[in-house]
């Protein structure tokens, strides 16, 4: 678990070097979506999103249970995080399902959400809202629409808008640390 509060001053030794490092990454770098690559940033960043996420309690039946990332739509993104099959967060090993437009993302405790048609958004967002599931996805507004995390290009580089709202009905706490470096949103904000 990440801590809350991670002094900055000498007392603070190397303990808070993995959060100013993964900071550093989703706000510094600030990479550049361009062509292909643009989903390779996008996975790169669901992943490191999800080091700075809490899940209720019964996401994790058990010590050691894989982060299961799920994807629904068609297109790139679903690819792109294929690489992190089998990498660690926070204890967890991921395991990656694709899901098809509908199905219910039982076990899921990440919803990657692209490419699919807006009139389809309204139930794959209430789905996985009642299964305490974290939505991303880069679909446009898609935070504005009631999910979690929206991955928006802005001059050619990826960013993130957070809807508190939508986490709050998902049951996800998201850490100070990334809210500081998210645009916060309301659902139906313009």
């Amino acid at each position: 678990m990440i801590r809350r509060h991670c002094p900055i001053p000498a007392a603070a030794g190397l303990r808070c070097l993995p959060i100013l490092l993964a900071l550093l990454f989703l706000h510094a770098f600030e990479p550049r979506a361009e062509g292909a690559q643009e989903y390779q940033v996008k996975a790169a960043m669901v992943v490191n999103l999800s080091k700075y996420i809490e899940w209720p309690a019964e996401a994790f039946p058990r010590t050691g249970a894989p982060l299961q990332i799920c994807s629904v739509g068609r297109g790139p993104f679903s690819a792109a995080l294929e690489q992190y099959q089998g990498k660690t967060v926070l204890g967890h090993p991921l395991s990656l399902r694709r899901l098809a437009t509908g199905d219910e993302p039982s076990e899921c405790n990440v919803l990657v959400v692209s490419g699919i048609e807006k009139r389809y958004l309204a139930g794959v967002l209430d789905l996985a809202r009642r299964r305490g599931v974290l939505t991303v996805g880069d679909i446009p507004d898609f935070a504005r629409f009631g999910g979690v995390i929206g991955l928006v290009e802005n001059d050619g580089r990826v960013r993130f808008e957070i809807n508190l709202k939508a986490a709050q009905q998902s049951r996800v706490k998201i850490s100070s640390q990334l809210l500081k470096l998210a645009k916060l949103i309301r659902e139906g904000d313009q």
